[in-house]
């Protein structure tokens, strides 16, 4: 294998695929990038076995003397690639068990495994249909509802992000089982498909490749993975094995006390309230009174914050407890100039909605003051 190209067309698709990876590995392939060399051009694949990413570069974009595969240390080829000069040109080759980089005066020999040892995603046959969804719609998706995910729940269904397809209809939805977000995008077709659970690194991985994608992404779905053609790129996760709790359960009815008020008012005084907020509770204490909405906090040191915003409320004066961070991470998320905020009692949960949004909504309970 032998071919050579510039500098700036391998590095991006080098870095997307390194950034599978992950840093600690059980088997030293999955330190490897795999990378193929053919007539139509070259890919770069990396995985941890949970996903696979494939980036393709185009053969009209590189010189190709020799065809073949072979696998390379993913970061070190990285980090040799990333520090030369930015007009540099590379030449590449695979001879015997080493991966030569020569480029200008500098040459680098890296330890290479075979190619066939490479542990691909196992895919079982993929839908010949699958559901076209517009990538700056489905970045905004995941954007919205992320956030909530669990990181190490023992309910290892919240270690992920529910995509739910319904009469034209997909919708995001992730919880840990203290907050909730759930989101909405309109689909041009009725996929039919089931109620998939995308892990979180699979969560996080897709939404950093959708950053500049094109108009649209192609979601292909098997009862055990995900399969995402992004532009050159093909992106592939296993499913969690689950089935999602009823979250429509968790979503407050008929709360009889609301307030609005400005969103970027109200995130900003509770940053600036959380600076002194209990490290482990996290906790704020929220008094609604005629106008006004007074925000709370304090620390084992004795060290608390007070600050008095203006809202839009007219019903009985409440006192309620919220984790600070959890507020915070809903109100970063939204696009309108105004919140509201649905309310029934201390020990139930808050409602907000975007003004400018309607299709989503989050969900968060109280905590104990």
């Amino acid at each position: 294998m032998k071919f050579e190209l510039a500098k700036s067309t391998f590095i991006e698709p080098l870095q997307r695929v390194v950034n599978i990876i992950e840093k600690r590995q059980t088997l030293p392939i999955l330190s490897h990038v795999l990378i193929q060399c053919s007539e139509s051009g070259l890919v770069c694949v990396g995985t941890d076995q949970e996903i696979e990413l494939s980036a393709r570069i185009s053969a009209d974009q590189l010189n190709i003397s020799r065809v073949g595969a072979v696998t390379v240390p993913g970061r070190k080829l990285l980090d040799i690639v990333r520090h030369l000069p930015q007009e540099a040109r590379i030449t590449c080759e695979a001879d015997s068990d080493r991966f030569i980089l020569r480029s200008q005066r500098f040459e680098s020999q890296l330890a290479t495994l075979p190619a066939n040892e490479f542990p691909w995603i196992d895919l079982a046959v993929i839908a010949e249909e699958g559901v076209k969804v517009s990538s700056a719609g489905l970045k905004n998706l995941l954007s919205r509802t992320m956030f909530a995910m669990a990181q190490q729940d023992v309910r290892y269904f919240f270690n992920g992000m529910l995509f739910e397809f319904e009469s034209k209809l997909l919708r995001c939805v992730a919880t840990n089982g203290q907050r909730l977000a759930i989101a909405e995008q309109a689909l041009n077709e009725e996929p039919g498909l089931s109620r998939p659970i995308l892990p979180r690194k699979g969560v996080v991985e897709l939404a950093r490749l959708l950053d500049g994608a094109g108009d649209d992404v192609l979601l292909q779905f098997t009862p055990q993975h995900v399969q995402v053609e992004i532009g050159a790129d093909r992106f592939v996760s296993k499913l969690i094995d689950a089935e999602y709790p009823d979250y429509s359960k968790a979503i407050p009815q008929g709360g009889d006390r609301f307030f609005s008020c400005s969103r970027s008012a109200l995130k900003d005084a509770l940053v600036r309230t959380a600076v002194l907020s209990n490290e482990v509770y996290k906790n704020v204490r929220l008094s609604l009174s005629s106008g006004q909405l007074e925000i709370f906090t304090n620390n084992p040191q004795q060290e608390q914050a007070i600050e008095q915003i203006t809202v839009d409320y007219a019903s009985e004066p409440l006192e309620i407890g919220f984790n600070i961070h959890f507020l915070i991470e809903a109100l970063s998320v939204m696009s309108g100039d105004e919140v509201r905020v649905e309310l029934s009692s201390p020990s139930s949960p808050c409602l907000l909605r975007d003004s400018e949004d309607s299709t989503a909504q989050y969900v968060i309970s109280p905590m104990v003051l």
